[in-house]
């Protein structure tokens, strides 16, 4: 719950300086209303306690605080009473990795990333021996599953994308196999190396145990209208002014599965088989018009159900982690919103 001064300001409200601005970010107005410029307490604060009080500031200490608390909490308490007040069981060694996070204080969305892994076991471990306790150093933690958070894997990552990308290595190993593989695999890919050879064993994954064809398409009811002739794949091309027909191959070997979604506007859906199973790789209006994200969310909720996921292929995967073995970059990371996520366009793979 966000602490009530951050949302409703004090009559007394003060500009912040322009040290203080730089020093706290976004919330440098919240820390105004409580050490008025000059702002010299708190820029005598040790790091540590600056981060406290951000926490605080920020309505995310498990105790909230009022104004006239929180200086006396950050300024006189104990460090016990104060990684108390912001992390109550989770307390010990708190502070100590506030110690090495910085001059700077965080955003509000990064302080809770960093009170999301304190709370995991495994990341927690992996928190507290960063050399540095900072948004860059521990965002590849938090991009990779809770079982990966160990350090013989995050020592090893040369970025957040990368470890978004072994993230999506390992959700499709899984998939691949049985949920009990979980462990296992986990298991192997923490068992040490260097870079080169964590991402080579993940690549070594996403080849499944045992092989098989594609599995029957989705039997998507109305308003979902499935393409299974050539006449109906010519007709569904001229319909909405596309590429299908280059497709026509994969469709007829039943690699792919096209469907026209009657709704407004009408759309058509591809949907490739690859390792992993049935994958969304493409959804277009008319005229190759992208849909809308309101649009793409419920089709991924309505294929979910039908056990087809979206994101990008298992070959695209690989891909990916074969490019940070080779020090090549021609694959940009995908972006963060749930539209870039879905990695539409990936369609030959």
């Amino acid at each position: 719950m966000v602490a009530q001064f951050f949302t409703r300001p004090h009559a007394r409200t003060q500009a912040a300086s322009p040290l203080l601005a730089f020093i706290a970010g976004d919330l440098a107005e919240i820390v105004a209303r409580v050490w008025p410029a000059p702002h010299g307490e708190f820029f005598a604060l040790p790091a540590a306690r600056r981060h406290a009080a951000a926490i605080v500031l920020a309505g995310l200490s498990r105790r909230e605080a009022a104004p006239g608390e929180v200086r006396r909490l950050v300024e006189f308490s104990r460090d016990a009473a104060v990684a108390e007040t912001l992390a109550g069981d989770l307390a010990p060694g708190l502070m100590r990795a506030l110690a090495k996070a910085g001059e700077v204080l965080w955003r509000r969305a990064e302080y809770e990333v960093f009170l999301e892994l304190l709370a995991d076991p495994m990341a927690n471990e992996v928190l507290r021996h960063l050399d540095e306790v900072r948004p860059a150093a521990f965002a590849p933690i938090a991009a990779l599953p809770p079982v990966l958070r160990v350090a013989s894997v995050v020592r090893v990552l040369p970025s957040e994308a990368a470890a978004s990308d072994l993230a999506r290595a390992f959700q499709l190993a899984v998939r691949m196999r049985q949920p009990d593989a979980s462990a296992r695999i986990a298991r192997r890919w923490g068992a040490g190396g260097d870079m080169h050879a964590v991402f080579r064993r993940a690549q070594e994954d996403l080849m499944p145990d045992a092989f098989r064809g594609p599995d029957p398409a989705p039997a998507l009811q109305a308003p979902f209208m499935r393409v299974t002739s050539r006449k109906q794949l010519e007709a569904a091309a001229l319909e909405f002014r596309n590429c299908l027909a280059d497709h026509a191959a994969r469709i007829a070997e039943g690699r792919m599965a096209v469907y026209a979604w009657r709704v407004e506007p009408a759309a058509a859906v591809a949907l490739n088989w690859d390792a992993a199973g049935w994958r969304l790789a493409e959804a277009k209006a008319a005229d190759n018009a992208d849909l809308d994200e309101f649009q793409l969310r419920e089709l991924a909720r309505i294929l979910a159900r039908h056990n087809v996921r979206t994101g990008p292929s298992v070959q695209s995967v690989s891909h990916r982690l074969d490019e940070y073995v080779n020090g090549t970059a021609y694959m940009p990371p995908l972006g963060s919103g749930f539209v870039d996520q879905l990695a539409l366009g990936d369609l030959w793979s």
